[in-house]
């Protein structure tokens, strides 16, 4: 992750689900979640998600796990 989004501290190798979650979770969790794209809590739950659902798959898909 941390080499497609600048600052972010996970090394984990990103798969298809990581690279769509990357580029288009934000997106996707601030209609879910009914946040402003630029709201400080859409940030924490786009972390907490990626890195306790999205980087377990990016781990299986990359035979990390």
């Amino acid at each position: 992750m941390s080499t497609v989004v600048e600052g972010k501290p996970w090394t984990t190798k990103l798969s298809s689900a990581g690279l769509v979650y990357a580029h288009f979770g934000r997106d996707v969790l601030s209609k879910i979640c009914n946040l402003d794209r630029n709201d400080e809590d859409l940030e924490k739950i786009y972390d907490k998600v990626y890195e306790d659902f999205i980087q377990e798959i990016d781990a299986i898909d990359n035979g990390t796990i």
